[in-house]
């Protein structure tokens, strides 16, 4: 029996598999077919073992509490909303840039990230 195995430690079943996630990164190992060869063999190389050092964790992002959302923040944000709305993005933008930097002191540099993720994911519509 064969399987493939990438230069990482990660092991797939088939040759496809390990040409569409490991591609010229993976090699064929010969692997035994009885289960007491089979389990020696897994146990050796540490297929399906977990690594030692856990993943790294990526921050969380969690909703601001209400009771601490600075009216004024709110006010420049919904303004920025209705005048996206109407169809002004640069000035749907400056607003909501300034409306998130009254809220920075809560939460350092949200501002700055969002207006640049928006800007980034083009989730505005540049044609109207």
């Amino acid at each position: 029996m064969r399987l493939y195995r990438s230069s990482k430690g990660q092991w797939v079943g088939t040759q496809r598999d390990a040409q569409r996630y490991f591609p010229r990164d993976w090699e064929e190992t010969e692997v035994p077919v009885s289960k007491e060869y089979l389990i020696e063999f897994l146990n050796v190389h540490k297929v399906g073992a977990y690594s030692q050092s856990p993943p790294p964790q990526q921050p969380v992002m969690t909703a601001p509490d209400p009771e601490q959302i600075d009216p004024e923040a709110y006010s420049w944000v919904s303004w920025a909303y209705e005048t996206l709305a109407r169809g002004d993005k640069a000035e749907a933008l400056k607003m909501l840039e300034r409306g998130l930097s009254k809220q920075s002191n809560i939460y350092e540099g949200l501002a700055t990230q969002v207006v640049k993720e928006i800007a980034a994911r083009e989730l505005i519509d540049d044609t109207k």
